[in-house]
């Protein structure tokens, strides 16, 4: 879990470097990041807890996590494009760079879990 909250302070950090340079751009590059780094801590709580149980119970969380996130993610996005009249571009930059980098965190989370 530490691995994952420096990841979400190092995205969180670059963002607010960015959205400095950028004053006009930050809540688009806020509502960008904060989708990734909630979904992804809940998801890494949750490989966590299950990780204790059998290897049958972490692959069901996982498939249904994937299956949750697949709908929070696009409804997300439709509400931010069609409520909140904003640039589309530094949102879809800052959420693409944080989906990245944190799924890749979770995937070296899940990794972890597994070697041990």
């Amino acid at each position: 879990m530490m691995l994952y909250t420096y990841t979400v302070m190092l995205v969180i950090g670059i963002a607010s470097i960015i959205s400095r340079l950028y004053i006009n751009m930050a809540k688009e590059i806020f509502f960008g990041i904060s989708a990734p780094v909630f979904v992804g801590f809940a998801t890494v709580y949750f490989m966590i807890k299950y990780s204790n149980y059998s290897a049958t119970n972490l692959n069901k969380m996982l498939m249904s996590g994937f299956a949750i996130k697949f709908i929070f993610y696009g409804l997300y996005i439709i509400i931010i494009f069609t409520v909140y009249p904003f640039k589309p571009i530094p949102f879809i930059c800052s959420f693409t760079t944080s989906f990245i980098g944190l799924h890749l965190m979770e995937a070296v989370v899940l990794k972890k879990l597994q070697n041990r």
